[in-house]
C-alpha cells in the first residue's frame, strides 16, 4: 500500500510504502501523512493530472483510522474528546490517544471496519461513524478522499508543539500540563493488543441504528419558505435530466459555499442519480462544478426547471414578476399547488363550534380595549393547539405570563399554584415544550432573525402588541404602518401564522368596533388577513366577566360570532349566538 507525504500543506504528492511511513517522524516542521491507503494508480493520476484534485481511485483502509477532535481551544478539545472515548469503549474499539499540537487524535484499527476497497469508501466510512455517534464528536470533515493528518513526532509550526502520544490519564489532567508535555517529541509505545472484531459494517447497504439517534420529524426536513426547487432537485433525477439538474443545484451552492463544500456535496448527488446502466462519470460532475466557477452561472426564479419546481411556500414566490400579470393556466397552478400541499390549518372550530380557519402565511389581528383580557384569550388558543409557539409579551412579567399558562392548562385558582410551587412540586414545563416566550422589544424587520435564531421554528408567533415594537417613525401613523407591514412580510416570508394584538380608538371605545378601530393607520386592516374585535363585560368590580369575539374581516369566507364567560384566566362557558348556529348547522 501507498501513503502520500505532504512537507507542509503546499508541498504535497509525495508517495512512498506505506510500511516507511515512520521514517519521516522526528521532523520539526509541518510534516503530514494521508488519511487512506492508495495503490499504484494513485501514481498515474497524480502526474496525468498534476495533483490529486478530484481523484477517482480506489480507498483503502489504513491499519489506523484517525479520528480529529478539534474546539475552539485545547480545553474544549481535551473535553470533546474525553466523550469520545467513552463512546468507543461502549462499542469495545481500543484506542490511541495523540495530541496533535492543538487539538487530539483517537487512533482506532482497521480492523474495527468491515469493509472493502472503494472509490466512495471515505462517504461510506463517514455515514457509517455518524450513524454510531462518533462524529457528536469528532470533525466528520476529516474523511475527504485526499486528506492529509499530521505525523506522528512532528512540530506543529503554528503552536510550536509536537505531536506526540499520550496516556489516557493525561487527558483528565489540564489542557496547560499537556501542552507542556509536547514541548518536545517522544517515541514511547505502550504495549498491548491494538486489534478487535469489526464494529463499524461498511458494506451494509443500510447504516446501523444504534438507537443514539432516534428519528425525529423535527429538523429532519429543509424549511420550505428556502428555496423548495433547490431541494427537490437535491433529491436526485432520472436520466435526461441529471446534467441540467446538476448545472443549477451546483450554481446554487456556489454562490453560498466553497469549492471544497460544494464539490463534496455534488458528489454525494452524483452517487444518488448514477445507476449501472446509465452512469454519471466523476469527469463529468467535474467539468459540472468547473463550469459553474468559470461562467459565474446563475439561474433566477424564471429559469424553466426551477419554475416547473415552484412552490408557493418560497419566500421568493410573492416576488416573481410572473406574479403581477398571469394567465388562467398560472392561476390554477397556484390552486393545484395550494391543494395537493394539504396544509392543515388551526382552527377556532374545536373551542367555539364555528369554523374558522388560519393558514401558514397569514396574520390575525386582535383589536380590543385596554384591560380586556386580550392576552389570556390568546394564552388559551395557543395553549389549546401546542403548535411550536414564539410568544413576543411586552407588558407583563414572566411570572405573570407563567402563572397564567400554568392555571390554564390546569385549570387552577391562583390558590393552587401558590400551594404546588411553596410544596416546591415538578413536572408542569413538561406540557409547555411547545412554548417559548420573548419579554424584549425589537423593530418589525429584526423579528423574522430572532425566529430564525431559535432552535426550533416556531409554526406561531403572537406579538403582544404592535404598539410596543420599536420604529424609526415618530408618527403614529406611519408607526403602526410600519408594524403591521412587517408582520405581514414575516408571516408570508417564514409561512407561519401571526397574531398580533392592536390598542383602538377612543371613539371606538365609546361607540364600539369596526373595521377602522384599530388605532394607527388604516393599512391594519389591509394588511391583516383576519381582524377580530374584543368586547368585554364587566362586573361592577371592575372584573371581566364575559368576552365577546367577533370577526370584523376576513379575506376568507368564514366568520366568528361567539360569547365566552371567563373566571380567573379560565374560559368556563361558550355560547354562540343564534344566527350562527344555524348558519353551521346548514353549511355542515
Amino acid at each position: 500500500m501507498i501513503k502520500e507525504i505532504a512537507l507542509g500543506l503546499r508541498n504535497r504528492c509525495h508517495f512512498h510504502d506505506s510500511s516507511t511511513v515512520g521514517e519521516w517522524s522526528g521532523t520539526a516542521e509541518d510534516t503530514f501523512v494521508s488519511l487512506w491507503d492508495y495503490d499504484e494508480y494513485v501514481k498515474e493520476y497524480t502526474k496525468k493530472n498534476n495533483g490529486l484534485s478530484a481523484f477517482d481511485g480506489m480507498l483503502y483502509m489504513p491499519d489506523e483510522f484517525l479520528l480529529d477532535v478539534d474546539g475552539a481551544n485545547t480545553e474544549a478539545a481535551r473535553q470533546s474528546t474525553i466523550g469520545l472515548l467513552i463512546l468507543l469503549k461502549d462499542l469495545d474499539v481500543p484506542y490511541n490517544i495523540y495530541f496533535s499540537g492543538t487539538g487530539f487524535h483517537v487512533g482506532i484499527p482497521g480492523q474495527a471496519f468491515r469493509w472493502k476497497p472503494d472509490k466512495n469508501l471515505h462517504i461510506k466510512v463517514k455515514s457509517v461513524l455518524k450513524s454510531f455517534g462518533v462524529y457528536d464528536y469528532a470533525d466528520p470533515s476529516v474523511t475527504d478522499k485526499t486528506r492529509i493528518i499530521r505525523l506522528l513526532n512532528t512540530r506543529n509550526s503554528k503552536s510550536g508543539l509536537w505531536k506526540v502520544k499520550i496516556e489516557e490519564k493525561m487527558l483528565h489532567d489540564t489542557a496547560d500540563k499537556i501542552r507542556a508535555y509536547a514541548i518536545k517529541p517522544n517515541t514511547w509505545v505502550v504495549e498491548g493488543e491494538f486489534e478487535c472484531e469489526p464494529v463499524f459494517d461498511v458494506l451494509s447497504k443500510k447504516v446501523a441504528d444504534t438507537g443514539k439517534h432516534a428519528t425525529n420529524s423535527l429538523g429532519r426536513v429543509p424549511d420550505p419558505v428556502n428555496y423548495p426547487c433547490i431541494q427537490k432537485m437535491m433529491e436526485g433525477t432520472t436520466f435526461g435530466n441529471r446534467h441540467a439538474y446538476a448545472l443549477r443545484v451546483a450554481s446554487h451552492l456556489r454562490w453560498r459555499w466553497d469549492e471544497d463544500t460544494v464539490r463534496m456535496i455534488m458528489e454525494n448527488w452524483r452517487q444518488k442519480v448514477d445507476t449501472e446502466e446509465k452512469p454519471f462519470f466523476l469527469e463529468e460532475m467535474d467539468k459540472v462544478v468547473s463550469d459553474c466557477y468559470k461562467g459565474n452561472y446563475r439561474y433566477n426564479c424564471k429559469d424553466e426547471l426551477k419554475d416547473k419546481l415552484c412552490s408557493n411556500t418560497c419566500r421568493l414566490y410573492s416576488t416573481k414578476k410572473t406574479e403581477s400579470v398571469m394567465t388562467a393556466i398560472e392561476m390554477n397552478k397556484v390552486m393545484e399547488d395550494f391543494f395537493k400541499s394539504d396544509i392543515k390549518p388551526i382552527d377556532l372550530k374545536a373551542l367555539y363550534g364555528q369554523s374558522f380557519p388560519i393558514y401558514p402565511g397569514e396574520v390575525v389581528i386582535l383589536q380590543a380595549p385596554p384591560k380586556s383580557m386580550k392576552t389570556m384569550l390568546l394564552q388559551n388558543w395557543v395553549n389549546h393547539w401546542k403548535k411550536p409557539t414564539y410568544f413576543m409579551e411586552m407588558e407583563m412579567s414572566p411570572r405573570q405570563i407563567w402563572s397564567r399558562f400554568v392555571m390554564i392548562e390546569k385549570g387552577w385558582e391562583r390558590e393552587q399554584i401558590e400551594e404546588h410551587y411553596k410544596a416546591m412540586r415538578n413536572g408542569i414545563t413538561d406540557d409547555f415544550k411547545w412554548l417559548t416566550v420573548d419579554y424584549g422589544t425589537c423593530y418589525p424587520q429584526e423579528l423574522g432573525k430572532r425566529i430564525e435564531q431559535l432552535p426550533v421554528k416556531p409554526e406561531i408567533v403572537v406579538v403582544d402588541h404592535m404598539g410596543l415594537m420599536k420604529t424609526k417613525h415618530k408618527d403614529l401613523n406611519m408607526k403602526m404602518e410600519e408594524a403591521s407591514q412587517g408582520l405581514m412580510e414575516l408571516a408570508v416570508h417564514h409561512n407561519i401564522i401571526v397574531f398580533a394584538v392592536s390598542e383602538i380608538t377612543k371613539q371606538a371605545f365609546h361607540e364600539g368596533m369596526n373595521l377602522a378601530s384599530s388605532r394607527g393607520s388604516f393599512r391594519i386592516a389591509y394588511n391583516a388577513n383576519k381582524l377580530l374585535s374584543l368586547s368585554p363585560t364587566k362586573t361592577a368590580d371592575g372584573k371581566v366577566s364575559q368576552l365577546h369575539i367577533k370577526s370584523e374581516a376576513n379575506r376568507e369566507c368564514e366568520s366568528l360570532n361567539v360569547n365566552v364567560w371567563v373566571k380567573g384566566v379560565n374560559i368556563t362557558e361558550v355560547e354562540v349566538p343564534a344566527y350562527e348556529r344555524e348558519t353551521q348547522q346548514i353549511s355542515n
